[in-house]
């Protein structure tokens, strides 16, 4: 792409180039960093108008069963924010973008929740809410246009998760799959730092402004007062740990650290090489299935998968020297108890 694109009339730099291909191979659009080769799913990205990141999230939504929560946020964040913050009002605002909210930890899912009420509310629904009752019409025609753009693509999709906790959790990790690598650790009352190491602020009109101990993924980044992370959503590790396009072992002993980008993540060892089959697998499992009429073995194989989305992994903080000093003291023990079994046992 850079030798292409530099024959351009007004060529990009090739800073901005590197970039865009970086985010394509985290999305899995392309098979390297050279970007030369479409993969299977960025060839079916690249037959949808709208930014990468947001066909990703729906062509896996399609699959998970998500596909209507999905579609509404990926046609709101291709345009502004509905939610008004009133000056004089903003505590009322908030508690309204909290309670569309319902308990998810999510202004994506809070965007999903207000549409479907506007739908049925229109203008009065918006009043309440505070909501912007022309950007949710706007909003309510770029999703019909979305629609008709991937008709193409996505046909006879399955229903969606019935249980809508289940469809929220779903949800979330669909937002893991397309956002990546747009995470935060987020340590205390809404400050942390991204995967890439960046210092960041939840922004005070999400409803995780407070939020403490939890990774978010994020939409947006934007630079102020402070460093802003704008449409968050409180997300489990478990879809990072299978989403990541990389995942690096970096030690194995009573525990197994993994390193996406700059965090260090601890698993059980039996749980860490499940992890590992399972991220080849779910990879080639997206790319056959996409797009395609879905099946029975579809269905129960998306069905599993969504289950694991509901289970948390606990993220730890992890210094791999101590553990693998620890896994030393171990082995030592063990060689100990077995000298000491080979002479008789230990002396008393």
């Amino acid at each position: 792409p850079l030798e292409f694109l530099a024959e351009a009339i007004s060529p990009p730099s090739e800073k901005v180039v590197r970039h865009a291909v970086r985010l394509l191979y985290n999305l899995g659009a392309v098979s390297d960093m050279d970007g030369t080769d479409l993969t299977i799913l960025g060839r079916k990205l690249s037959r949808l108008q709208v930014h990468p990141m947001l066909g990703k999230m729906l062509l896996i939504a399609s699959l998970f069963r998500c596909f209507h929560p999905v579609m509404t946020i990926c046609a709101s964040l291709g345009y502004k924010s509905p939610f008004l913050c009133p000056m004089g009002k903003e505590k009322e605002a908030n508690a309204a973008k909290a309670e569309l909210a319902n308990n998810s930890q999510s202004d994506l899912m809070a965007l999903a929740y207000a549409y479907d009420g506007w739908c049925t509310g229109k203008a009065s629904f918006a009043n309440r809410y505070f909501l912007s009752h022309q950007t949710m019409n706007y909003i309510h025609h770029l999703r019909k246009d979305l629609s008709n753009s991937a008709k193409d693509i996505l046909t006879n999709l399955p229903n969606d998760q019935s249980d809508p906790e289940y469809l929220g959790d779903v949800c979330r990790a669909v937002l893991v799959a397309g956002l990546f690598p747009n995470l935060a650790w987020v340590r205390r009352m809404g400050k942390g730092w991204t995967l890439d190491g960046l210092k960041v602020t939840v922004h005070p009109g999400s409803v995780n402004s407070k939020v403490c101990d939890n990774v978010v993924a994020f939409y947006d980044i934007q630079e102020t007062t402070d460093r802003w992370m704008y449409d968050t959503t409180v997300v489990s590790m478990a879809p990072c740990l299978l989403f990541a396009p990389r995942l690096e072992e970096l030690h194995r002993g009573t525990r197994v650290v993994f390193r996406i980008n700059n965090w260090d993540v601890a698993v059980d060892p039996h749980a860490a090489d499940n992890l590992l089959a399972l991220r080849a697998l779910l990879a080639d499992f997206i790319n056959r299935s996409v797009g395609h009429k879905p099946t029975s073995v579809h269905m129960s194989v998306t069905d599993a998968l969504s289950s694991l989305f509901s289970e948390h992994v606990a993220c730890v903080d992890v210094d791999v020297e101590d553990e693998g000093e620890a896994s030393n003291r171990e082995r030592q023990q063990t060689d100990e108890d077995n000298q000491d079994a080979l002479e008789g046992g230990p002396s008393q």
